[in-house]
This record gives C-alpha cells, sequence and structure tokens, in this order.
C-alpha cells in the first residue's frame, strides 16, 4: 500500500518524530531561560539605577 509506513520503518519514525519533539521543546526552553536571565538584568540595573533595591 502506497503512503503507509509498515514495519520497523514505523517505529524509526515514531522515535525521530519523539527525539525531535525533545529537542525543540529544549530549544525553546533554553532560549526563554536566557530572555528570562536577560530581563532580569536589565531590571535589576533599572532598580540599583533608580535607587530602590528590593523594597516590598
Amino acid at each position: 500500500m502506497t503512503g503507509v509506513i509498515s514495519g520497523n520503518g514505523q517505529w524509526a519514525y515514531v522515535v525521530a518524530a519523539y527525539a525531535l519533539t525533545a529537542l525543540l521543546t529544549g530549544g525553546v526552553l533554553w532560549h526563554s531561560w536566557r530572555a528570562m536571565a536577560k530581563a532580569e538584568k536589565r531590571s535589576d540595573a533599572l532598580r540599583a539605577k533608580q535607587g530602590r533595591g528590593d523594597r516590598k
């Protein structure tokens, strides 16, 4: 049948799909973490410039 993955080929496809999903999820997490760290540095610098510190 054309267009159907059969035998061990289907498991190779499933493994590749999961691997790609895990890789891209890791990339999104890393990018988000870096953006958060950058925003925290900007926030800390702004607080220090304004002389407010961490008063609550």
